[in-house]
Formats: C-alpha cells, sequence, structure tokens
C-alpha cells in the first residue's frame, strides 16, 4: 500500500508539472476572499551555494492566500535521492533596483516541511503557515534585519525556499535534527555561514517567487 501511494503521488506530480501554467500568473476570488498563484521552481544555486545562472526549472509551487495565513503544494523533481530537504517560507521578500534580493527588516521565516528523498528523486509536499505564527528561532539577525511572526499574507511577496542537508545515510542519529532545522548537515557550511555572509544556513538552491 505504502508503494501504492508514493506512485500515485508521483504520478500526481509529474501530471502537475506538465500542465501547470508556463510562467507563474495568481488569480483572485473576490468572493472567498483569496488568492491562488503558481510559481516556477527554479535552480538559483548549486549544491555547494555557488550561483547557478541557468535557473533551470525544476517543479512548481501553487500558493494559496488568505486573511489567514498561507497554503503551498510544492511538486518537485531532480532531487538527490535519499537527500534529506528542508522546505521554507520566507516573507515578506524584497528585491533590489538591480533585482537582488534584500532581507527586509520584520521578515518571516518559518520551516514548511521536512523530508528524505525516495529513489525517484521527486516530492509532494504541503505546508501551511498561519497569520500571526512566530517565525524560526536561532537564526541571528542579518544585515539588520529583525525576525518577526508573518504578517499580511495578501500583500507581501512569498518564497518557497528549499534547503539540501546531505545525505540521510550520513546523519549519524542526527537525522531529526536535519530534518528539523536550517544549518544541520553534511552539505551545510561548518563555520555556521554561507558565501562569507554570516548567515547559517544549509544551500537553498531551489526557490519558487510568489508575487501578489
Amino acid at each position: 500500500m505504502r508503494i501504492l501511494k508514493t506512485l500515485l503521488a508521483t504520478a500526481l506530480a509529474l501530471s502537475l508539472m506538465v500542465v501547470a501554467p508556463v510562467g507563474a500568473h495568481s488569480r483572485s476570488d473576490s468572493h472567498s476572499n483569496r488568492q491562488v498563484s503558481w510559481a516556477e521552481i527554479v535552480q538559483e544555486q548549486s549544491h555547494d551555494d555557488a550561483p547557478d545562472a541557468s535557473r533551470t526549472r525544476v517543479g512548481w509551487s501553487r500558493l494559496v492566500r488568505t486573511a489567514d495565513g498561507l497554503k503551498a503544494t510544492v511538486f518537485v523533481r531532480g532531487l538527490e535521492p535519499g537527500g534529506v530537504y528542508t522546505f521554507w517560507w520566507v516573507s515578506p521578500y524584497e528585491f533590489d533596483s538591480l533585482g537582488a534580493p534584500v532581507i527586509p527588516g520584520g521578515v518571516f521565516v518559518a520551516k514548511g516541511a521536512g523530508r528524505v528523498i525516495g529513489r525517484n528523486g521527486s516530492a509532494v509536499v504541503r505546508m501551511r503557515a498561519t497569520t500571526g505564527q512566530a517565525g524560526i528561532t536561532g537564526l541571528p539577525a542579518v544585515d539588520g534585519a529583525l525576525w518577526h511572526e508573518m504578517q499580511d499574507p495578501m500583500a507581501s511577496i512569498v518564497r518557497v525556499e528549499i534547503a539540501y542537508h546531505g545525505q540521510a545515510a550520513d546523519a549519524d542519529g542526527d537525522l531529526r535534527t536535519w530534518l528539523s532545522d536550517f544549518w544541520t548537515g553534511t552539505a551545510c557550511p561548518p563555520d555556521g555561514s554561507t558565501n562569507g555572509g554570516g548567515q547559517p544556513h544549509c544551500p537553498v538552491y531551489l526557490a519558487a517567487t510568489h508575487a501578489p
């Protein structure tokens, strides 16, 4: 039964990747006061956190916004079989005049899910965050940013980010920790920083960006 469920989930993910619209789009439903959007999941970094300008599409993220919070369903392929991945909310998200990402004050960062990837290298992940939910703890401020609870889910740019921690076989009893935080794993910088930025996190090399 477990194998059958896995096959069905994989088939659903692949079918949705095929029929999902080209490019990101959003649709509002004023009667239910919700907004639905699709965004491509693209590869922005390599596993060693080096920039990847190809921005290869590896899946889709479907986001539902209401005044009460956010719900996302993530369909992604091309992951490392046996790899440990965590899926994160980052909102609000801003970009400067050159298109570079900027971490604003009052940003909400929280884990949506953690997974060990099966042999086919694909995953279907569901995430949820509620308005007022507290963000991650233990993550120091960067460039003056202040971590905050989630606010205003209808009006902010929302990022779904996917971090790679390493192979589950190498976790040595720490698998639960790998699946729960943002900085533990053999693929994560041993000094707690990435590219000298001082922010401790495992390489976030896949992401979807949802504009309101």
